[in-house]
């Protein structure tokens, strides 16, 4: 988990403490004037706006904003001569302006960058589901950590199993999600259900345990797996699959079975 600093973790709130005192202070300076309306028009829509859209387009809105605010104020300072008072009031009205945009620009690039995350996040939940509901395909993490109490208990009691590799990293890449999607399909179909386990190692790696099983029942398993394969994925994929193959004998966890082809 990354470690969240100082500032990020006061950064919405600072972000929003500034953008509610500027726009309050803003709309007390100019509740007399006949734009104080508009100017509450122009905050609404500008919000609006920074959380509709992207984090380079709130940028790019943000320096436009601060770009028209400026030829505006000099066109009002040139047009209506104003005095040296009233150039220092509109230098403190302008001021606070840009940080009030620069407080919404900062909580819509905050809100952003947090609405991004969680999608991905969502992304990723979604393709886990879909391993583990559909295809019965456990995560790395979760082979990982079902395989080790297995192998905890094979140990106790001496029983045999093993431990297989399906690479398909030989598979040309294009074929390859396919090609994974299709052995992750039959491997789970044919192996037995609650008390073997398959997982996917990574993008190009299943893996399968098989517990309390001797060389014989091994054999039959292996052979009805590999005929099962044969038949759902092209021929050229098959004869591109490598098969490490480890006989459990009280190894108690998956980092002692696996095989460096």
């Amino acid at each position: 988990m990354n470690k969240v600093s100082v500032w990020q973790r006061f950064q919405m709130p600072f972000a929003a403490s500034i953008w509610l005192v500027s726009a309050v202070v803003l709309l007390w300076l100019l509740q007399d004037t006949e734009s104080s309306f508009y100017i509450m028009i122009l905050f609404a829509v500008s919000a609006i706006v920074f959380f509709s859209v992207s984090d380079r387009a709130a940028f790019f809105l943000y320096i436009l904003l601060t770009l028209a605010t400026v030829f505006y104020f000099l066109y009002r300072a040139f047009a209506e001569g104003w005095t040296p008072g009233e150039q220092a009031t509109g230098i403190a009205t302008h001021f606070l302006f840009l940080l009030h945009l620069f407080a919404l620009y900062s909580i819509a690039k905050y809100v952003y960058g947090y609405r991004k995350e969680n999608s991905a996040l969502k992304n990723k939940v979604q393709e886990l589901q879909e391993y583990i509901s559909e295809q019965g395909v456990l995560t790395k993490r979760e082979f990982e950590k079902q395989s080790e109490i297995i192998l905890s208990t094979m140990a106790r009691h001496s029983e045999r199993g093993y431990f297989i590799q399906v690479d398909l990293s030989a598979i040309r890449k294009t074929a390859r999600r396919q090609a994974l999607l299709g052995c992750s399909a039959v491997i789970s179909e044919t192996l037995r259900k609650h008390y073997d386990l398959v997982g996917k190692l990574d993008d190009q790696t299943i893996v399968y345990l098989l517990q309390n099983i001797q060389e014989d029942g091994f054999v039959i398993v292996q052979k009805r797996v590999q005929e099962a394969l044969q038949q759902q994925i092209e021929e050229d994929a098959y004869n591109r699959i490598k098969w490490n193959i480890r006989q459990i004998e009280g190894q108690r966890s998956i980092e002692e079975l696996l095989v460096i082809s």
